[in-house]
């Protein structure tokens, strides 16, 4: 794929170096005609997927399926490539780069950033922290910078709560990301958006949806903000059918997945561009794709 084009059939790879295919080729002793019916049924609901993403994402899905074969046109941004990368390797690490896992937490950052539009502010809180984040080393110095930025947040521990907690007691919370928006007026109750992250193929479920909990902040956090936040997940996946979508939402609340969170940076393609971070998500996607899945 990252060569330009690739047959459709490269799809079920990762289903045949796990043993699902050969195990459903083999079941009850399959015949060689049978074999090729499942094969020809998985390649088809393989292109109806392509189908269905290209539709929902018209002129930025960056592959086009013809004959059999899936070309490959890159974004502006990469941010799609890189989530497809980073949905493949969450754990990926790279010399003097941040984990794969966290560097799509700065992409969500950004996301939502422009989605709530003119004058937002973002701040990722998820773990590992990294020192060019200037938040120090723990979840107390973490939520004491965001506080200092926000005017909210306020680290409080609740009776019975260590100050200083380790990272057992308290990692993140399920709060990878928070964003805001200040009033003209410069008082406190402000909008605020709390993002949890899920790029593993097994967080895209209603059970990752309720890691992010309000309650559990507010054993550290007195008061976690003053207007109750909104809370939003964010996957490197893609959500795959409307029932799905569906119950996420009722779970997780707003939900944005690969096709919103790269349709919303290619149509700010500037945006992305000048993050602090600076980073180049075409490289990275192919940097994250090529490693060994850890």
């Amino acid at each position: 794929m990252l060569d330009g084009i690739s047959s459709i059939e490269v799809g079920i790879q990762d289903e045949r170096t796990s043993g699902i295919v050969d195990d459903a080729l083999i079941e009850k002793g399959n015949s060689w005609p049978e074999r090729q019916v499942f094969l020809e049924n998985l390649s088809g609901a393989l292109s109806d997927e392509l189908d269905r993403r290209a539709k929902l994402m018209k002129n930025f899905y960056p592959f086009s399926l013809n004959k059999g074969s899936v070309h490959y046109n890159p974004s502006k941004t990469g941010v799609y490539e890189f989530c497809l990368a980073v949905a493949r390797n969450p754990r990926g690490v790279a010399e003097g780069l941040p984990k794969a896992s966290a560097i799509f937490e700065f992409v969500a950052r950004d996301v939502l950033m422009i989605h709530f539009g003119y004058g937002t502010h973002g701040f990722r809180t998820g773990a590992p922290i990294y020192t060019f984040e200037n938040r120090g080393k723990s979840a107390k110095s973490t939520f004491e910078t965001l506080s200092r930025l926000c005017g909210e947040f306020r680290w409080n521990p609740n009776d019975g709560f260590p100050d200083e907690p380790s990272h057992k007691d308290l990692k993140d919370a399920g709060l990878d990301v928070v964003v805001w928006k200040p009033w003209p007026d410069g008082r406190q109750g402000l909008f605020f958006a709390l993002g949890q992250c899920a790029c593993g193929k097994n967080d895209i479920n209603v059970a990752k949806g309720r890691e992010l909990s309000l309650t559990r902040l507010e054993n550290w956090l007195r008061p976690v903000s003053y207007a109750t936040p909104m809370r939003c997940f964010l996957a490197a996946h893609h959500i795959p059918n409307s029932i799905s979508l569906h119950e996420l939402s009722g779970e997780a609340g707003i939900v944005f997945d690969r096709a919103r969170i790269s349709l919303i940076a290619e149509l700010s393609a500037d945006f992305i561009a000048k993050s602090p971070e600076q980073f180049n998500f075409h490289q990275m996607a192919k940097l994250y794709a090529n490693q060994p899945v850890a």
